[in-house]
C-alpha cells in the first residue's frame, strides 16, 4: 500500500507510485503528458547554442520548416482542449486537459477513468478520485523531461531527430533523446493550412503505442489558480 503524501505545505511531498490498477494508468497518462507538458516552463532550461543533431540528415527547407513548428508551439500561452487517447494494447479514454505556460496543467479524465493529473511544473500529482489517494512524480523524471524548459527546442543538445515527412498537407516529426533512444520516441502530427497541431504518437521503451488526438483545441483563455492544485478530501487540505 502507498504512503499517504506529507499535507503539511512547507515540508517535501512523499513520492509514491501510481496505483496498481487493472487500467493501465503509467501508459494511459504518460502518453499525454509527453506533448501537453512540452511546451510548460520548469527550472532547467535546454541547451540553445548546439547545432541540429539528427540522424536523417536534414536539408535546408527541412530544418526552416522544424524551425517554424517550434516558433508555433512556442507561442502557445493557454491551451484547453478535449482529447482521445488509444493505446497498441486496446486501452481506450477521452478527458479534457488545459495547459498554462509555465509549468501548470491539468488533465481530467472521462468516467470510468477515475484519474486526475495537475503538474504545478515541478511536480506531477496523480489523483485517484475513488481512493482519494494522491502520488507525486518528479516532473524531471517523466519522458517530457526532454521538453522541459521555457521554449520548445528540437535542436536542443539530448535530442535527436529520427523522422521528418511533409505529405499531402501532414507534417510529420519524429524525436527522441540522443543518449538514450531506448527510452522510446515521439512523433508530433500538424497540419499545414494553417499549421496546427492535431496529434501525437509515443512509443515506449517496451514498444507500447500511444496516439493521442486533439479535439477542438482552444487557445489563449484565463483559466482559474485553483485548476492546478488537488484537494485530498482524507486530510482537509489542497496539495500544491
Amino acid at each position: 500500500m502507498s504512503a499517504q503524501p506529507n499535507p503539511i505545505d512547507d515540508q517535501e511531498p512523499v513520492l509514491t507510485p501510481i496505483p496498481n490498477r487493472a487500467f493501465p494508468l503509467g501508459r494511459v497518462v504518460g502518453g499525454l503528458l509527453v506533448v501537453a507538458l512540452m511546451t510548460a516552463a520548469a527550472a532547467v532550461m535546454l541547451p540553445k547554442s548546439a547545432e541540429a543533431k539528427d540522424a536523417i540528415g536534414l536539408n535546408t527547407s527541412q530544418k526552416k520548416t522544424i524551425e517554424h513548428i517550434q516558433t508555433y508551439l512556442n507561442a502557445i500561452t493557454t491551451m484547453r482542449s478535449r482529447f482521445m487517447q488509444i493505446t497498441s494494447e486496446g486501452g481506450f479514454s477521452q478527458g479534457d486537459f488545459r495547459l498554462q505556460r509555465p509549468g501548470l496543467m491539468r488533465i481530467d479524465y472521462d468516467p470510468p477513468v477515475p484519474v486526475l493529473i495537475v503538474s504545478n511544473g515541478l511536480m506531477v500529482m496523480y489523483k485517484d478520485e475513488e481512493l482519494d489517494q494522491i502520488s507525486h512524480v518528479p516532473l524531471a523524471t517523466m519522458p517530457a523531461s526532454m521538453f522541459i524548459g521555457d521554449t520548445v527546442d528540437f535542436f536542443g543538445d539530448d535530442l535527436l531527430i529520427t523522422d521528418f515527412s511533409n505529405i499531402d498537407g501532414v507534417l510529420r516529426l519524429t524525436i527522441q533523446r540522443s543518449e538514450d533512444p531506448l527510452e522510446g520516441s515521439l512523433t508530433l502530427m500538424f497540419e499545414t493550412k494553417p499549421l496546427a497541431l492535431k496529434k501525437w504518437t509515443v512509443i515506449d521503451g517496451q514498444g507500447i503505442n500511444t496516439t493521442v488526438s486533439l479535439l477542438g483545441p482552444k487557445f489563449g483563455e484565463s483559466f482559474d489558480p485553483q485548476l492546478f492544485k488537488v484537494e485530498n478530501r482524507a486530510m482537509g487540505g489542497v496539495d500544491n
